[in-house]
């Protein structure tokens, strides 16, 4: 079977037209139409999506055939014949040895890529993982404040369980956690209120997003406060 075949096979099994593998792929029915007929091969990130939406490794989907079995015997009123083909015979398997070492580090490489994806797709860059961040002043006297944070992410899933928060380290590397809730009418909006009754953030502060997945936590830098009153506010912003 060619990958051509193998693609189609893959392909009618999953109950996908030509049209609708093309969809999942980026490409158009005319390109699944050239791979499954042999007239071209699918690029290396094609491979991969493939391997992946069949659900096969990419060995399996790059597999080859073992060598034809040998024709049977020349009759002898042809000897020239049965000197000749053991030599083609050689030279054939010579080539197939060939090509089966060249599919095989071809897919070395690939699988190399795709553990390479797989693991930046579990380990998210931390900055990402924001969509935007603020804050405003709800109180201010000379017994304390009240400053509400607030972050919203950059992907929204309802299915999926995210605890947010926010890390703020003062000047004396004095840290406190301040656990965010999401807005009930504004999914993905996280805030939080923070009571300063020390007034200890005058003296300027750090301020972080942070997220749990799945058990592993991610902290986002926002901004460095170099100061914040109710009237003046003034900070580096350290995201993106």
């Amino acid at each position: 079977m060619t990958l051509g075949q193998r693609i189609q096979t893959h392909r009618t099994r999953l109950g996908l037209s030509q049209e609708g593998l093309g969809d999942k792929l980026g490409v158009s029915r005319q390109a699944v139409s050239k791979w499954e007929a042999d007239g071209a091969v699918p690029d290396t990130d094609k491979l991969i999506a493939l391997s992946k939406l069949f659900g096969i490794t990419l060995n399996e989907l790059l597999q080859v055939e073992g060598p034809a079995q040998p024709e049977a015997p020349v009759p002898a009123s042809r000897p020239r014949r049965r000197v000749i083909f053991p030599a083609v015979l050689a030279v054939a398997l010579v080539l197939l040895a060939g090509l089966n070492l060249w599919l095989a580090l071809r897919v070395g490489v690939l699988e190399e890529q795709v553990a390479a994806l797989q693991s930046q797709a579990e380990e998210p860059d931390p900055a990402e993982l924001v969509a935007d961040w603020g804050f405003k002043v709800i109180s201010f006297s000379s017994a304390g404040r009240t400053v509400e944070f607030q972050v919203t992410t950059a992907r929204y899933d309802p299915a999926e369980e995210l605890e947010v928060f926010f890390l703020i380290v003062n000047g004396q590397q004095q840290s406190r956690r301040a656990e965010a809730v999401m807005d009930p009418e504004a999914p993905g909006v996280y805030t939080a209120r923070v009571v300063d009754e020390d007034l200890s953030l005058l003296s300027g502060f750090t301020l972080s997003a942070g997220f749990v997945r799945d058990g592993v936590e991610y902290v986002c830098p926002l901004a460095e406060f170099s100061g914040l009153t109710d009237k003046h506010s003034s900070y580096t912003s350290l995201w993106p």
